[in-house]
């Protein structure tokens, strides 16, 4: 995935939205394995696989460490610590990065329209290979969740377009989720599904204008891709109130962004580890 801004997400107090699957914990932000969509799990209190969703006000908040990766040539990974908050009430939330309504909530199954910062972007000071480049800016997606917490396989459909004109894209997620519960102790989660992004999406994040070429440097028009995402989240219950949570992701990129000449990987791993606690 593209670089984030550990300044912005401390600055604003905002989370990355990988949620756990489904059947743990429903009208969780969508499954993704970039950074900014990844801590919400960090924040999911574990419940019953098919339980119904939470009424009451629910408050949740603790200290998170993320190790987030950056495709481009020569540019590392970034790692730190950013606040967790999750606030809900009814069909209402607002979780990490996102905020919204859960428009339907019948036994396993929700439906969800919301609104997520997207902090994907490109620094052109990241990296040599990106000197010369334009930065490319952050956004705000819109989009619809369909989650059936089915036992023992669930799924989280998802799609979200850019409603600031930014990268002018789309992406769609289809997420297959399964887990292991380990009583008392808290829970094994495993997510494994595609994501479609759009040809304006790879092309603005991963694209070369033809006044950023240079002779190592072609030129490059992006094109729709798909990225195959796997995500492994571990929720230990310490106590009653206090939760560890470990997410680990693989990205795979399609080769939409493979064969970009300022990408030099063919995938992406992220980690992101919480402590915590829910009143």
């Amino acid at each position: 995935m593209t670089g984030r801004r550990a300044v912005t997400f401390a600055a604003t107090a905002l989370m990355l939205t990988m949620s756990p699957p489904v059947f743990a914990q429903p009208s969780r932000p969508d499954s993704r394995p970039a950074a900014e969509e990844a801590v919400s799990a960090t924040q999911a209190k574990p419940q019953a696989p098919g339980g119904p969703p939470q009424e009451g006000f629910t408050l949740a908040i603790g200290p998170s460490v993320i190790v987030s990766p950056r495709p481009y040539g020569g540019a590392h990974p970034r790692v730190f610590p950013v606040p967790s908050i999750e606030l809900g009430y009814k069909g209402w939330f607002f979780r990490g990065i996102r905020g919204g309504y859960s428009f339907v909530r019948q036994g396993r199954f929700t439906a969800s329209l919301y609104g997520q910062a997207r902090f994907s972007g490109l620094e052109h000071e990241a990296s040599s290979v990106l000197d010369g480049m334009e930065d490319r800016k952050r956004s705000m997606d819109a989009g619809v969740e369909l989650v059936y917490r089915g036992r023992p396989v669930g799924f989280r459909l998802n799609y979200a377009a850019d409603v600031l004109g930014r990268n002018k894209g789309q992406e769609a997620t289809a997420l297959v989720t399964s887990g292991v519960p380990l009583g008392r102790l808290g829970i094994v989660l495993v997510g494994v599904g595609p994501r479609w992004l759009s040809r304006n999406h790879v092309d603005y994040y991963y694209g070369v204008r033809s006044n950023e070429a240079t002779p190592s440097r072609p030129s490059y028009s992006g094109r729709a891709t798909w990225n195959l995402d796997v995500t492994v989240t571990a929720i230990v219950n310490l106590t009653s109130s206090w939760h560890v949570v470990a997410i680990m992701n693989r990205e795979r990129f399609g080769t939409g962004i493979t064969d970009s000449p300022v990408v030099d990987r063919g995938s992406s791993y992220s980690l992101i580890t919480a402590l915590n606690y829910r009143f």
